[in-house]
């Protein structure tokens, strides 16, 4: 779902770096529906992958907007 990318995006891209327990408190709060834990991990690493977002390099809970 792409409304879940992108508030994720929007999130990160406001707050520059989040952590992951910060970025899934704000999440319900850009979104119109209740999403898994799970649905959430799975569009970080699609949004990781696709060079949006980064992972810090010492802290792994920690992630990084790119674009």
């Amino acid at each position: 779902m792409y409304q879940v990318d992108a508030a994720i995006v929007r999130i990160l891209k406001a707050h520059k770096q989040a952590n992951h327990p910060t970025l899934m408190s704000e999440l319900p709060g850009q979104l119109k529906f209740d999403s898994t834990a799970t649905e959430v991990k799975e569009h970080i690493e699609t949004l990781i992958e696709r060079g949006y977002l980064k992972r810090d390099d010492t802290d792994p809970s920690v992630y990084h907007y790119l674009a």
